[in-house]
C-alpha cells in the first residue's frame, strides 16, 4: 500500500509533467479596461492573438481587458509587480511610478488633436521612453484617445460655476491641483463609486473623459457636459523593462507590430468617443461648448497648474515643459506655411 507521502508526490510529479509545456511558456498577460464596443478592445485582442499566433508558439497568453482586475492604477499597480506583462493605461497610473508624467495632464496644455499628435510623434515620444526606462518600464505605444471634460447635475460655463460645488477630482495631481485653483470642494473617491455620490449628493460635478462619462452611467446622474477639452487622456502601453528584455529581438518586433499603430490606434478611439458623447446627448444629456471668450477665463484661471506640477513633480519636469512649448512653436510655424495638420510642404 503506497503512503500518503508517496501518492502526493506522484500527484504533483503528474501535476509538473502535464503543465510542463505551459509553465516553460514566456507569460503574456495583458490588462485594460475596454468594452466589446470600444476599439480599444480589438487592438487588445489583436495583439493577443499576434503573441499566440508568434514561431514556436513562445506565450502564455491570457486577456484581462475587461477591467476584471479593477480600475486603472490596479492594472499599474500589478504590471510593477510583475503580476501581469502589458498594460494600457493612462498618464495618470504611470506618475505613480514617473512623476514627470502628470505634467502632460496639465490643463490647457494643448490646443487641438493635431497638435498633440505632432509634439508626441516628433518631440515627446522619445523621451518619454527614456523616462519609462530609467523606471524600470517599457514603452510600447502612447496615443491621445478622447479629452477630459466637466459633468455636473448643472451647467458648468465658466470656472466661477465650481466654486463650493461637491466635485470629485482624478486621483492625478494635475486634476487634483486645478480643483484646488478652481475653489471646488474636492471629494476624491474611486471611479466605481461616482454614480453613487452622484444619487446621494456627495458629489455635484466631476472631471473625467468622454469615454468614462459615457461608459459608466454618469452621463444619467449627470446630465450636463462642458467641452473644456483642457486635458487629453493618453494611452500609454507598456510592459516592465526585464520582461521586455527577457524576449528576443523577434519576439520584440512582434508584440511591437502586434499592436497598431499610433495612427490607426488613436483614429479608431477617437470616433469611439464622438460616437458615444452623440449617444449620450441623444438620451437627454446637455452638451455646453466653450465660446473663445470662456476658454480664455479657463486658460487664465488654471495657468498657475502648469508651475506647481513642475515644482511638485521635479525630475525633468522642466525639461518636459519645454519641450512640449518647443513642440508648440513648430507646430504652430507649420500651420503658419498653410499645413492645417502641422506638417511641412513638399
Amino acid at each position: 500500500m503506497r503512503s500518503p507521502f508517496l501518492r502526493v508526490f506522484l500527484v504533483c510529479a503528474a501535476f509538473a509533467v502535464a503543465n510542463g509545456p505551459a509553465a516553460a511558456k514566456t507569460p503574456a498577460i495583458i490588462a485594460a479596461f475596454s468594452q466589446t464596443n470600444l476599439a480599444s478592445d480589438g487592438y487588445y485582442r489583436q495583439l493577443g492573438k499576434a503573441l499566440e499566433d508568434a514561431p514556436g508558439a513562445p506565450f502564455d497568453v491570457r486577456l484581462l481587458i475587461r477591467g476584471e482586475l479593477g480600475p486603472d492604477e490596479t492594472h499599474f499597480a500589478a504590471l510593477r509587480r510583475g503580476r501581469v506583462q502589458i498594460v494600457g493605461v493612462g498618464y495618470a497610473s504611470i506618475s505613480t511610478a514617473v512623476p514627470e508624467f502628470t505634467l502632460l495632464n496639465a490643463p490647457f496644455l494643448f490646443d487641438s488633436w493635431e497638435e498633440i499628435d505632432f509634439v508626441y510623434d516628433n518631440f515627446l515620444i522619445p523621451v518619454l521612453n527614456e523616462m519609462l526606462d530609467a523606471g524600470g518600464l517599457h514603452g510600447i505605444r502612447h496615443y491621445g484617445m478622447v479629452w477630459h471634460g466637466m459633468y455636473g447635475q448643472a451647467a458648468i460655463a465658466q470656472p466661477e460655476d465650481l466654486k463650493g460645488l461637491r466635485y470629485r477630482a482624478l486621483i492625478d495631481r494635475a486634476s487634483q491641483f486645478m480643483a484646488v485653483d478652481l475653489h471646488t470642494d474636492t471629494v476624491q473617491i474611486p471611479t466605481t463609486d461616482i454614480v453613487t455620490a452622484l444619487q446621494t449628493g456627495l458629489v455635484n460635478a466631476g472631471e473625467t473623459n468622454e469615454l468614462i462619462y459615457t461608459m459608466t452611467g454618469i452621463a444619467e446622474q449627470a446630465p450636463h457636459w462642458t467641452y473644456t477639452r483642457h486635458t487629453a487622456s493618453m494611452l500609454g502601453m507598456i510592459s516592465t523593462k526585464a520582461w521586455w528584455d527577457s524576449l528576443t529581438p523577434e519576439q520584440q518586433k512582434i508584440v511591437d507590430t502586434g499592436y497598431p499603430a499610433a495612427a490607426t490606434a488613436r483614429a479608431g478611439i477617437r470616433a469611439n468617443g464622438v460616437r458615444d458623447m452623440a449617444k449620450a446627448a441623444a438620451h437627454g444629456a446637455t452638451m455646453h461648448e466653450l465660446s473663445p471668450e470662456a476658454r480664455a477665463r479657463w486658460v487664465a484661471a488654471t495657468l498657475p497648474v502648469h508651475r506647481r506640477l513642475i515644482d511638485a513633480a521635479g525630475g525633468r519636469s522642466q525639461e518636459l515643459y519645454d519641450l512640449v512649448m518647443r513642440g508648440k512653436k513648430a507646430f504652430a510655424e507649420r500651420l503658419e506655411t498653410g499645413d492645417s495638420e502641422g506638417r511641412a510642404r513638399p
